[in-house]
Formats: C-alpha cells, structure tokens, sequence
C-alpha cells in the first residue's frame, strides 16, 4: 500500500474518494427497477411467465458498444417486468434505466462479451436473454420490484 504526501492526489485506487468500481450493468438495471417502488414481480424462473417472443431477432450492432448494450437492456427490463405484472408501468423506466446504465458502462464492462454473447444478445428474445441466460452473457439476470 502507498501512503501518498499531503497535498497530492491519491493513487491508491482503493483509498480514492472518487474512484468508481466498475458495476455490472444488469445489476444497475436491476438497482433502478427495484428503486422504482413498483409492485414485486419474479423471473422467469415462474413458470407463469412464459417466453413471449419479445426483443427477438433485433439487428445486431456492429461493434459492441455502451449506447446499444443499454438501450437493449433497459428495453428488455422494462417489457419483461410489464409482462410479468399484466401492466405498462416498467414502460416510462427504460429511458431512464439506459441512462443510468451509460453513466456506468466502461471498457470493462464490454470487454466481458465475446463476439457471440453480443450477437446472441440483440437475435434471442429477451427473456431467453434476461430470464434464461440462453447466451451466457454476463450480469444478465433481471428482477423487479
């Protein structure tokens, strides 16, 4: 551990007060959603939420970047808690959610897809994506409250 002079920044990452951890970008989504106050809603791992198709076969995004992966996110979490609560009330969060989720997104963060878990992200349906994990990708799992 370094012990910086008075007066001088800080360069031990770990004792900055402004340093930021790199956060997954599906936990902020699932941060957000459960911020919202809403009425609690499970996964799919209820089988009363069956796969509606929803999000499937989206055009895939040539290169992996912050603005899709959280507009596709936010999108996604947003219609599937509506599903799972008979309701449009997610609806008005996505663009909120997709900001939030920019104000996060870092290199580090899109380094952790490969070539497949992008393109499997924006073809499967967002359940498969979000409720099933069908493509492996991380940090996908949703939750709303």
């Amino acid at each position: 551990m370094t012990v910086d002079t008075p007066g001088e920044q800080i360069n031990n990452l770990p004792m900055r007060s402004d340093a930021k951890a790199p956060r997954p970008v599906s936990l902020l989504l699932a941060l957000a959603l459960a911020m919202a106050g809403a009425a609690a809603c499970g996964g799919s791992d209820d089988p009363g939420h069956p796969d509606t198709g929803y999000g499937a076969n989206q055009p895939v995004p040539a290169t992996v970047n912050c603005t899709d992966l959280c507009n596709r996110g936010a999108d996604c979490a947003a219609q599937l808690c509506n599903e799972d609560t008979m309701s449009t009330m997610y609806t008005q969060l996505a663009p909120i959610l997709s900001s939030e989720c920019e104000s996060e997104c870092n290199d580090a963060v899109l380094a952790q897809l490969t070539p497949a878990n992008w393109q499997c992200y924006f073809t499967s349906s967002c359940r498969e994506v979000f409720g099933e994990n069908d493509c492996q990708t991380p940090n996908t799992k949703y939750t709303c409250s």
